[in-house]
């Protein structure tokens, strides 16, 4: 058994940290953000300070970006360290300097401009006509009331360039990009500092909270997760051309394309190079081995080759009350969660939760992110009775959750099989049918 210190902004890895618990691996949590820190009391061990729960036999656990510094900064005090660094900050909140990365090893891109004042970015679209998508980037990424929007015409989004003007706190910094029509999927791959270990990873998932894709944006509200047996276009064209950027930045742990899948390509978007919420809890029905030690080793420098991975779907379901996803207000939390049965355990990925001081649980104050309900099945269907039954008997006052996600699933996996199959030999990526 291995010990771990998950360093975390906002205790979205807490979730991870009680499986690591429950697996016999002793856990302690060190939580960042002031409003958080009430997160699993009862539940995970928490420190002040890092350093507090931290030794030389300690595997140190970022669960976010942001702690790129204290990261590097430990590895070259020769600690164990997975994930969290420098490079994966920048390569995430540094939109550009993604795409520059992607251009030099080959991965295709949409066509598009940054902009570092609003009447450019008007102008061009103006100029450009056709459909547009606004990406924040840089500290603007950190706006609350910013986010991506496609634009449905060039006055639509001149409009809400207009709006989000008004609204930033910060100086202007953006992206336009082209829009490309298709099927969203990420793909993820864990790299042990020198090579891919096999096998990687795809996900589909939708992020708005109310059925039909309406209504605002959550992290996400339900996905489907499953391993890739064999190669395709998607891997060869996507994300296996970073491993010489990989390697030159001893990279450690997972890391996530999106993409956007079409008869014409694959046409990647955006890297996630850390955890996925809710990707990650959904793969952990997968994962056919201590995923604990998995992670000890790569932090250790042992570089495994291979991640077991079961065959057929995970899928997670996200559960939240208000005022859930709304980013300016808050829920006391205290409130009872009921309805839960000890064989729920393993598909419960909890986000914003206590124990009380009866040892109740309960909700903690927070934006109302309860739980994500975990699955596993030989097809899209099968892997959400789960979730959808456990869904259903959890008792919490204003739950929310999508009841279409294997209606949408579905659809998304068959067009998806068939944008690979247009144009090429069929690609056998997935075992089983949706």
């Amino acid at each position: 058994m291995s010990k771990f210190l998950l360093m975390s902004l906002k205790g979205d890895g807490l979730g991870f940290a009680l499986r690591l618990k429950a697996a016999g691996h002793e856990v302690k949590a060190r939580i960042v953000g002031r409003n958080e820190r009430a997160n699993y009391d009862g539940l995970i061990e928490k420190v002040e300070k890092w350093d507090d729960g931290l030794d030389k036999d300690t595997i140190v656990l970022f669960d976010s970006t942001g702690g790129g510094v204290t990261a590097d900064r430990l590895r070259a005090r020769g600690y164990s360290v997975f994930l969290g660094s420098v490079f994966a900050d920048n390569l995430e909140l540094d939109r550009e300097l993604a795409f520059d990365l992607m251009e030099q090893v080959g991965i295709k891109t949409p066509q598009y401009k940054t902009f570092y004042d609003w009447h450019s970015g008007k102008e061009y679209a103006r100029r450009r006509g056709g459909k547009l998508v606004f990406k924040p980037t840089g500290k603007m990424s950190d706006d609350k009331g910013l986010g991506s929007y496609c634009g449905s015409d060039t006055k639509d989004l001149e409009t809400m360039i207009d709006y989000f003007e008004s609204v930033a706190k910060h100086k202007p910094e953006f992206i336009l990009q082209e829009f490309v029509e298709g099927v969203c999927v990420s793909t993820e791959g864990w790299f042990n500092g020198r090579e891919w270990m096999e096998p990687f990873n795809h996900t589909v998932e939708h992020k708005q909270i109310m059925n039909d894709d309406l209504g605002p944006s959550t992290g996400c509200a339900f996905n489907v997760v499953w391993a890739a047996r064999d190669t395709n276009r998607i891997i060869d064209e996507g994300i296996r051309l970073m491993e010489p950027i990989l390697k030159e930045y001893r990279y450690i742990g997972p890391i996530d394309l999106n993409t956007v899948v079409n008869e014409d390509g694959v046409w990647a978007l955006e890297f996630t190079p850390r955890l996925g919420y809710d990707a990650f809890p959904a793969l952990l029905e997968l994962v056919d081995e201590d995923i604990g030690e998995v992670v000890a080793k790569m932090a250790r420098g042992e570089q495994p080759d291979q991640i077991l991975l079961k065959s057929g779907f995970a899928s997670a379901l996200r559960v939240t009350i208000p005022p859930h996803p709304s980013e300016e207000f808050t829920h006391p939390g205290g409130v009872p969660i009921q309805g839960l049965t000890r064989s729920d355990r393993p598909h419960l990925y909890f986000f914003e939760v206590m124990l009380d001081h009866v040892d109740r649980l309960v909700s903690a104050k927070g934006g109302g992110a309860i739980a994500a309900v975990t699955g596993w099945g030989e097809n899209i269907h099968e892997s959400f009775e789960g979730p959808y039954e456990i869904a259903k008997r959890l008792r919490i006052p204003e739950k929310q959750y999508r009841t279409d996600a294997v209606k949408v699933l579905s659809t998304d996996h068959a067009e998806l099989y068939r944008q690979l199959a247009v144009g090429h030999n069929q690609l056998h990526f997935v075992g089983g049918n949706p």
